[in-house]
């Protein structure tokens, strides 16, 4: 299939599909975005401005793809929905799509669409799929049951004009997660910026990767090992944990490369779409029922473009589970600062949050 990708980042879906199918577009209007995808791709064509991307430049396309901006729509963020200039950008998709009606349109953003702002964001995707006369299919994934040992939790939704995306994304029922029952024997992966108010804890594993503070500062998890060392990991180890090579983002400033990072498509989740959409297979009808109302979509579900919505039961785990673990792997990692962690704790004893017995303490000791 001929891809093109829109809000491409630092190449999560190229990767992810990787030599099956062609990229023939991709765009950012980011400067370090675009020296990662001139670097990783160097024979696509690249257009800065989604909105100047045009549909005689993308006629050929079969499947339009957008990790498009979540900041208006994450709990992190302003949680402004469609309101919110940035993530308005994904009409853009369906403006394209309206032109070139390409076979499929594949969405990666935050779960949280499912309820911030009512659930008004997700409602708009369903209906604007609905509109152009796609059927569609999303699904709630947690990057953790791919191999990467990293707690992240995204929606992805795929609308097909002449297919069922059921057939791709809800056809495998999958597994279930392990809880996350902290053990202090195992590493712990925590926010050391935050603690008031959250905490991220994470057994065998890192909360999500995120882009930074609100002013550009790098700030990735941090991880109480079983010695009681607390340490962060570098950039290249970051790039693991979301399936990329290490150095994939090498092209861009170092301080921006996190960013880069922490707003990718995980790529083996890419991957296993990728190799559903080369061989999809029946979904079972039985794990569905009647569309609650709003405003906490399901975790999965299915539309039939014709007006009939239906929730899916499946699982956030592919029935291939494969929990990343940081035990079961060979990282790189730098000391957290005693400054980072002693405002971190500080901010944990304040707050009334509920830390696992003896958490804190190994902090504290490790700052004696």
């Amino acid at each position: 299939m001929r891809i093109v990708s829109l809000f491409s980042g630092a190449g999560g879906f190229e990767a992810g599909f990787g030599d099956t199918h062609r990229t023939i577009l991709v765009n950012d209007v980011a400067m370090s975005a675009r020296d990662v995808l001139r670097q990783r791709f160097p024979d696509v064509a690249l257009i800065e401005d989604v909105r100047n991307v045009q549909p005689d430049d993308i006629n050929s396309a079969d499947v339009l793809v957008a990790g498009f901006p979540c900041q208006d729509v994450s709990i992190v963020g302003g949680q402004r929905g469609l309101a919110g200039t940035r993530s308005a950008l994904v009409e853009h998709v369906f403006r394209l799509a309206r032109a070139t009606r390409p076979s499929h349109i594949l969405l990666e953003n935050v779960q949280s669409i499912r309820f911030v702002h009512g659930g008004r964001v997700l409602l708009y995707l369903m209906h604007a799929a609905e509109k152009l006369g796609y059927s569609w299919a999303y699904r709630t994934l947690d990057s953790r049951a791919f191999g990467l040992p990293q707690r992240r939790r995204r929606f992805y939704f795929l609308a097909s004009r002449d297919s069922d995306p059921g057939e791709v994304l809800l056809s495998d029922a999958g597994s279930t997660l392990p809880a996350n029952s902290l053990d202090l024997s195992l590493p712990v992966g925590f926010y050391w910026t935050e603690g008031r108010s959250g905490h991220g804890l994470t057994a065998d594993a890192i909360p999500p990767l995120k882009t930074g503070s609100s002013i550009g500062i790098p700030s990735p998890p941090a991880v109480l090992f079983p010695d009681g060392s607390v340490k962060i990991p570098t950039i290249e180890t970051a790039e693991r944990f979301q399936g990329f090579p290490e150095g994939w983002t090498g092209a861009a400033s170092p301080r921006l490369r996190w960013g880069l990072v922490g707003n990718a498509v995980s790529v083996p989740v890419v991957r296993w779409i990728s190799d559903r959409m080369n061989s999809p297979a029946p979904w079972d009808h039985k794990l569905s029922s009647p569309m609650p109302d709003r405003p906490i979509w399901p975790l999965a579900a299915w539309g039939n473009g014709r007006g009939l919505r239906l929730a899916v039961s499946v699982q956030e785990a592919p029935s291939s589970l494969d929990i990343g673990r940081i035990s079961h792997g060979n990282y790189s990692w730098t000391d957290l600062s005693d400054r980072a962690l002693s405002g971190f704790v500080n901010r944990a004893r304040e707050s009334r949050l509920l830390y696992p017995g003896g958490f804190l303490e190994h902090l504290e000791a490790r700052l004696r």
